[in-house]
């Protein structure tokens, strides 16, 4: 009798044992998950954009390590810096443009203030026609008992002394864009070489049959570059469309200008009109109405129309995602999670668009299965 009531009690110790071990085992991991969130969510946009940047480059990449008869070392760090030599070089020539344009302007106004002083600015052409239109726009406010020159008086002022308590933060993140540019070319150079080897162990550790992780992952492989290789045909198509429109119209630097045109039409507010819309006030300022006027319905209807239809169709094309969804997709994306949720508020849906056909897949007969292929007879 004793031997059986130590048998039964040593039963249920190592069942409560086998429990506590799980416990403590699931315990122990959801801790060090969190932890490792901790750590790692300072540089999670930095690390984003350098898997997104892996992805857009996968092709190159991969012709490269080929002709390099597979040293991934050596292509990634070869690959590495060309990306960051094709950022830099036009970083720095941008800059140096403004730098030299701003110059010029001062030296301009210098030269106008002493050669005519403050009368002979007021009475400069460009600046009467400026008056003369604020005005007209100010008249309607004044029969309201609204005063136009107050308001823009004091939203200068607003504006003034807001860049003056800001200085501190503008350089601020000036330092944090440079040490996360480079934080992602770090992290692209890592990426790019041990990216396969890091996709192959999440397919093991999801859940899922082995088709289905190759499936979703191919499918999120194909919606970040569809959006990415999007964005980037669609910035180039609107910068070679403005500065032809530039040109034509004498606008000065329309070279620059096209490449401002495609930078600015990447920002998800304003876009490429902080760029025409200035220069069609230029002509105007000028006295060519009629060249503004073409300007404006150039950029209206023919570069803006590379951004509403031409974005979609190559982004929707991609992502096999309904016009609909991919725009929603893009500004909820852009409303939660900044300029990263223009890529991945695409990307979330098509991966619920994935779960969702997996679903189906798993709780439909086996006839109606969309990836089981065909069924033995």
């Amino acid at each position: 009798m004793a031997d059986k009531k130590d048998e039964g009690m040593l039963a249920r110790w190592s069942g409560n044992g086998t429990r506590v071990s799980l416990v403590f085992f699931y315990g122990s991991l959801f801790l060090l998950l969190y932890l490792t969130y901790l750590i790692i969510v300072p540089f999670a946009s930095p690390i984003l954009w350098a898997a997104i940047l892996v992805v857009v480059f996968q092709p190159v990449y991969r012709r490269l390590l080929h002709r390099l008869g597979g040293k991934s070392g050596l292509t990634a760090l070869l690959l590495t810096i060309t990306v960051i030599t094709a950022v830099m070089v036009p970083a720095i020539l941008c800059g140096w443009v403004l730098t030299q344009e701003a110059v010029s302007f001062y030296q301009a106004a210098e030269r106008v203030y002493r050669q005519e002083g403050l009368a002979g600015i007021a009475s400069h052409p460009a600046v009467t026609a400026g008056r003369a239109i604020w005005d007209r726009m100010s008249l309607p406010f004044k029969r309201l008992g609204f005063d136009l020159n107050a308001l823009l008086l004091s939203g200068l002022s607003a504006v003034s002394s807001f860049i003056v308590d800001n200085l501190k933060g503008i350089a601020l993140n000036l330092l944090s864009v440079t040490v996360n540019f480079f934080l992602t070319a770090f992290t692209f150079f890592f990426l790019l070489r041990d990216g396969e080897a890091i996709v192959c162990s999440l397919q093991r550790l999801l859940p899922l049959e082995r088709k289905h992780a190759e499936v979703l992952f191919s499918r999120l492989y194909d919606a970040v570059s569809a959006v990415v290789r999007g964005t980037i045909v669609t910035a180039l198509a609107q910068g070679i469309l403005g500065g032809v429109g530039y040109w034509a119209l004498g606008v000065p630097y329309p070279v620059f200008l096209g490449l401002a045109t495609a930078l600015f039409s990447l920002l998800p507010v304003g876009g490429s009109g902080l760029i025409w819309i200035p220069a069609a006030v230029y002509l105007f300022l000028e006295g060519g109405w009629i060249r503004g006027l073409l300007l404006l319905t150039w950029s209206a209807v023919v570069v803006s129309t590379a951004d509403n239809v031409l974005k979609p169709a190559l982004i929707s094309g991609g992502t096999n995602l309904p016009t609909l969804f991919l725009f929603f997709g893009m500004l909820g994306g852009l409303q939660v999670f900044g300029m990263l949720g223009f890529i991945l508020g695409p990307v979330l849906l098509v991966t619920l668009s994935t779960f969702l056909e997996i679903y189906g897949e798993l709780s439909s007969s086996p006839v109606d299965r969309p990836f089981g292929g065909e069924q033995s007879r």
